[in-house]
């Protein structure tokens, strides 16, 4: 019962918050983006000229934005926002100062972050559905089927959003150390840049993308096979040792 109000508590604390507004805007902003884009060039964009499915090129445009640039930015923006709540005026002396186990607090940040990430998914889930219906009106001659393969697109998403969990622990570990909301968007941005940089660096064939953790989620839409299942189960392994390790500090770290 105290885990559960602790978390009552941070949700309650989102309403009327640009963290809560983010949850809609970012994934709205990627899909305005792409639909900006395709409708510029659409036989371009979707490649008509092999014939391809639509949908599944349309997915992988958005997906391509969403887990490259948006994503990795969105998650430092949720926790340093979460973080800065309490960071704001030291909040964190009033709240441990009351009889609740300083785990709970920590705990609870981190599952409302990964719920607005899983509320994020499903409305770019539906954006890209919109997206493909608007591009389907403005030119019936691209080849978009009646039935979009939702299952397919929200399985993507969600294999996306199971591979950001290590990097978003560590992100919440860095939000939560520091009071600086600078120094948590610093990170979360540094680590953005250099996620790109790896990608460029890899090429077609390489490979690590697979080691960095930023970059995890573009494995879904990489080219080349990969092994989703086990870096699904690597990343959720990582990220509950980070969690843990992250708790633990935050559990014995004084408040000034």
């Amino acid at each position: 019962m105290t885990f559960a109000r602790t978390l009552s508590a941070e949700a309650l604390k989102m309403k009327r918050t640009i963290a809560l507004k983010m949850v809609v805007i970012a994934p709205i902003a990627v899909v305005l983006f792409t639909l900006f884009i395709t409708s510029q060039a659409p036989f371009t964009s979707l490649n008509r000229a092999t014939a391809p499915d639509p949908w599944k090129v349309l997915a992988r445009i958005n997906l391509q934005f969403w887990g490259l640039l948006m994503l990795p930015l969105y998650v430092t923006l949720q926790t340093a926002l979460i973080a800065g709540i309490d960071h704001a005026e030291n909040q964190w002396k009033a709240l441990f100062a009351r009889p609740v186990p300083r785990w709970t607090a920590y705990i609870a940040k981190l599952l409302v972050v990964m719920a607005m990430i899983a509320v994020s998914a499903v409305i770019l889930v539906l954006g890209i559905w919109g997206e493909g219906r608007l591009l389907d009106w403005f030119d019936g001659e691209l080849g978009f089927a009646k039935t979009a393969p939702l299952a397919l697109i929200g399985g993507q998403a969600a294999q996306m959003t199971g591979l950001a969990f290590l990097f978003l622990t560590i992100q919440h570990w860095v939000s939560l150390r520091w009071r600086s909301f600078s120094i948590a968007v610093g990170f979360g941005a540094v680590a953005t840049v250099a996620n790109i940089a790896t990608l460029v660096a890899a090429g077609p064939y390489g490979g690590w993308p697979q080691y960095f953790p930023w970059s995890l989620p573009t494995l879904v839409i990489a080219r080349a096979p990969q092994n989703i299942d086990l870096a699904l189960w690597l990343g959720g392994l990582a990220g509950l040792g980070t969690m843990i390790l992250g708790c633990a500090d935050f559990c014995r770290r004084e408040i000034q």
